[in-house]
């Protein structure tokens, strides 16, 4: 009996050791330890406006006033250069599903679209703190094409952000008409 007690510890400990031996040692860094060069390049003003019930404290809207930066900033990359992995962490699980199902893989870089200003009016404020609905009513793009003048324009969405992790992510945008918009902009005045 004890020798077959020692034959089994045996034979485990020497399966677990030709196993760990092949086990891969992953080089990529946490999320949280990474730098995120492509948000650190991106600057714009962002105006914030409150029409919520449940109103955020100020840490919370510096927060969101970061990431939400940090969001435009990879969703222009993804514009100019259809790379879905480099902005993964700043969207939901089901939108990068979205995104991905007409991924073609990484494109020449052609257009390049900058984001200067936004008007974000958070309309519902979850109690907890994890859920934002926000109408961005006045977006100003810049667009460089190669060989032509730069452009402007302005354009008009509704979005809504989840709290996961250690940031805001996007869950659903829908860009709205101007005609509401406007009426978004007259109960501002």
């Amino acid at each position: 009996m004890r020798i077959l007690f020692i034959l089994l510890i045996s034979l485990v400990a020497g399966f677990l050791f030709l196993n760990s031996s092949q086990l891969l040692v992953s080089q990529e860094k946490p999320a949280f330890l990474r730098t995120d060069a492509i948000a650190a390049a991106h600057h714009t003003e962002i105006d914030i406006r409150v029409k919520s019930v449940c109103r955020p404290v100020e840490a919370q809207l510096d927060l969101l006033k970061a990431d939400y930066s940090a969001l435009w900033a990879h969703l222009n990359h993804l514009y100019a250069t259809n790379d879905v992995e480099a902005g993964k962490e700043y969207y939901t699980r089901n939108w990068f599903n979205t995104i991905c199902k007409n991924y073609k893989g990484i494109q020449k870089q052609l257009v390049a679209r900058t984001d200067t200003r936004h008007e974000l009016n958070i309309i519902n404020w979850d109690r907890d703190g994890l859920v934002c609905t926000a109408i961005d009513s006045n977006i100003v793009f810049n667009y460089q094409y190669p060989g032509m003048p730069d452009s402007s324009a302005t354009q008009h969405m509704a979005m809504v952000l989840l709290y996961q992790g250690d940031h805001w992510r996007i869950d659903a945008m829908r860009i709205l008409p101007q005609t509401f918009a406007n009426s978004i902009k007259q109960q501002n005045q």
